[in-house]
């Protein structure tokens, strides 16, 4: 009985250690694996964009004077600086593509930084937003879609594929160069109150129906108060804008921008000036504000609530245009209530993410 119990108990201490032996192979084996992945893992080009902006951070912060300011808005760092500087790893061991090479733009904007990075590669490129919307869109001069007018890249007609989503919200692209791209609410902003356009006393008529002037109105505070709270996070890819201000008559036939353009207000926020709402309808018969024709072929005629537009008329001081369910233009009293479509800015070249423009599929940007 003595032999048994001494036999199991060495073969229990025996069993032990041999667990514990190839319990210890078992974690060397894993950690190693482990160990390995990371030495040899491969990334995608987003995830290598992703570093390039990361390691350009952490770049700068050992290295603040070269940081953008307001007299040098912007500052090229190059791939090259932060690999030599092990700041990041070449780029042969962080992509399968055989050649590849970066840099990052770093922008200062009005108190924020943004950064835009470039890859290029073998087998990629990154592209900006407006790059592929030129290189997937044809410019159109009779049919709905993107047509070059007044400088600008602007979209007409009744079904563009415009829709962009940004701050969790549905945009349209109304219009574009190669430094800004437009963007306005598909739809009145239905979970705000409504606004007045402005409620002041006006000496002219002796009584609080307000003035038309945008630059000292109610919904000029109305719109910054929205960009401060709504866009409080996305503020450092928000242009600011200069927005055109200037009053129209209903009989005015330019719809180029020269009226409205007369007076301009630099702003982060906006809405959407009357010349805007003519050139997005391809109707030929809508050439004044107030045509009803301006509601035929154009996308913008679609909307819950009816809405506010920036200008007013020179007519008098305290009319200002707003478009109808109809997608009818008339004049109203500053002083009445109105939904909003806000009007805001991104830069065109923000790295494009996925999507074709379409309201199943929109537009997208990485935001770093």
């Amino acid at each position: 009985m003595d032999k048994l119990i001494t036999f199991v108990k060495e073969n229990k201490k025996k069993t032990i250690l041999t667990g514990s032996i190839v319990l210890l192979i078992i974690i060397f084996i894993l950690v190693g694996s482990i160990l390995l992945v990371k030495i040899f893992k491969r990334y995608d080009y987003h995830e290598i964009e992703n570093i390039l902006v990361t390691s350009t951070k952490e770049y700068l912060q050992k290295n603040s004077s070269l940081l953008p300011t307001v007299e040098n808005p912007e500052v090229v760092i190059e791939a090259s600086s932060l690999i030599s500087e092990k700041f990041m790893k070449e780029f042969s061991k962080l992509s399968k593509d055989p050649s590849c090479n970066g840099q990052i733009k770093v922008i200062y904007n009005e108190g924020f930084i943004r950064y835009e990075p470039h890859l290029e590669c073998q087998n990629y490129s990154s592209l900006s937003l407006k790059d592929m919307i030129l290189n997937n869109e044809e410019i159109q001069t009779e049919n709905a879609g993107l047509y070059q007018l007044n400088n600008f890249y602007t979209y007409r007609g009744e079904y563009v594929n415009n829709y962009l989503n940004f701050a969790g919200e549905s945009f349209r692209i109304f219009k574009f160069d190669e430094d800004k791209m437009y963007l306005i609410l598909s739809d009145t902003a239905n979970e705000l109150d409504q606004s007045v356009y402005d409620d002041r006393y006006n000496e002219t008529t002796h009584s609080n129906r307000g003035y038309n002037n945008f630059e000292s109105s109610r919904i000029e505070e109305s719109l910054l108060g929205i960009y401060n709270g709504f866009f409080s996070y996305y503020q450092n890819y928000l242009v600011s804008m200069d927005a055109c201000t200037h009053t129209r008559s209903e009989t005015d036939f330019n719809n180029t921008g020269d009226i409205e353009c007369t007076t301009t207000y630099k702003t982060p926020i906006s809405l959407l000036a009357t010349y805007d709402y003519i050139n997005a309808s391809m109707d030929p018969l809508c050439k004044t504000i107030t045509s009803g024709n301006c509601s035929n072929y154009n996308y913008l005629s679609k909307a819950t609530n009816k809405w506010w537009l920036l200008n007013g008329t020179n007519e008098n001081s305290y009319e200002v245009y707003a478009v109808n369910v109809r997608g009818s233009v008339n004049l109203e009293q500053a002083n009445t209530r109105k939904f909003l479509r806000v009007v805001i800015a991104i830069p065109s070249d923000a790295v494009y993410k996925q999507g074709d423009g379409s309201q199943n599929s929109p537009y997208e940007f990485y935001l770093f």
